[in-house]
């Protein structure tokens, strides 16, 4: 296995108290660990912002006076992975909503598949749909 890049962020969204329905999240734009990787975060921010809105979310990014119910934090790590049959990448990483207590009310670990298209969508899109899942969940 060869590391291609590895790529931190934290995708900021801003929550209501625990049994209040979310509304929206702020998303402030994720962060890249490493030098010439910040137009890769900007593009999955971009793609998770996409498949949110999407999925029915209503979504303020960066700063802004608006008030929001949640705040999403997203950490990813990309690795370029070879094996028999050529290469592709992985991405993957932890999500976490908290309140505004910062109080984690939900976590769930994130990825794309293996055979997706794009990875970054792919990753952005299992994001989207575990919080949107959470989401529904919400009274």
């Amino acid at each position: 296995m060869k590391v291609k890049a590895l790529i931190f962020g934290a995708l900021l969204l801003t929550l209501p108290a625990l049994g209040e329905k979310i509304h929206t999240i702020r998303v402030a734009p994720l962060v890249a660990s490493q030098p010439g990787q910040q137009n890769y975060a900007d593009l999955m921010t971009a793609k998770l912002i996409s498949h949110l809105t999407a999925a029915g979310v209503s979504v303020i990014e960066g700063e802004s006076d608006t008030p929001t119910d949640a705040v999403l934090n997203v950490t990813f790590s990309v690795r370029e992975v070879t094996a028999v049959g050529g290469s592709w990448y992985h991405i993957e990483g932890p999500a976490r909503l908290t309140d505004m207590d910062g109080k984690v009310i939900w976590a769930d670990e994130a990825h794309n598949t293996k055979f997706a298209h794009s990875s970054s969508t792919s990753f952005a899109e299992d994001v989207a749909r575990k919080v949107e899942a959470f989401l529904s969940t919400q009274k």
